[in-house]
């Protein structure tokens, strides 16, 4: 509606006087649809959360909720189960890893936290840095796949862990901080500071 509102009544563009009762509509309500003899036209939600890039997103409540109580949970554009938000302990790393759904797995992953699934999944250590911000690069089995995984797990310059895929054929944790800044591990250095 915003695009037919610009040449509308931006660009003033002739024979788009019948478009404007769709866009007084669209001022006033929510979703509409028009039949032959009727029409359903839907309240506005009283609560939509979007991320920066304008996708449905809450980390804390419904991304949508309309007054009578009708409510959409999504992470970053990806609708999910309401538990997910209201009680992410219901999510474990199995519940994470097995769900159906691939898009709603990535969710869960995320939500859920890599760090936390490789502890659950008693990965493999294939190298530890004495260092926590270079960090210890492990390998665990993952459903769906025909060979383990790799990850590089580390801690921030906040303190925060994280785990961080690699490519199974990193064999230290030196080579995974390479490959994920894309320098060759002899070209590596570590960084006095990180944020």
């Amino acid at each position: 509606m915003s695009w037919l509102a610009f040449f509308r009544r931006v660009a003033d563009l002739p024979n788009t006087e019948k478009i404007e009762p769709l866009l007084r509509i669209a001022e006033s309500c929510g979703w509409a649809w028009f039949f032959s003899g009727a029409a359903i036209i839907t309240d506005r939600p009283n609560i939509l959360k979007r991320d920066d890039e304008n996708r449905l997103h809450c980390e804390n409540g419904p991304a949508i909720k309309y007054r009578d109580g009708f409510s959409i949970y999504a992470w970053h554009g990806t609708r999910i189960p309401k538990e997910w938000i209201e009680d992410k302990s219901s999510i474990t790393a199995k519940v994470a890893l097995t769900w159906q759904n691939i898009e709603q797995r990535r969710v869960a992953c995320e939500i859920v936290g890599w760090a936390k699934i490789l502890r659950e999944l008693d990965a493999k250590v294939i190298d530890a840095d004495g260092d926590p911000l270079i960090g210890t690069l492990v390998e665990v089995n993952l459903p769906d796949l025909d060979r383990p995984a790799r990850f590089c797990r580390v801690q921030c310059g906040t303190g925060r862990e994280f785990a961080i895929g690699v490519p199974p054929d990193i064999k230290t944790a030196i080579e995974a901080q390479a490959w994920m800044i894309g320098v060759q591990p002899k070209d590596y250095s570590i960084p006095e500071v990180r944020t």
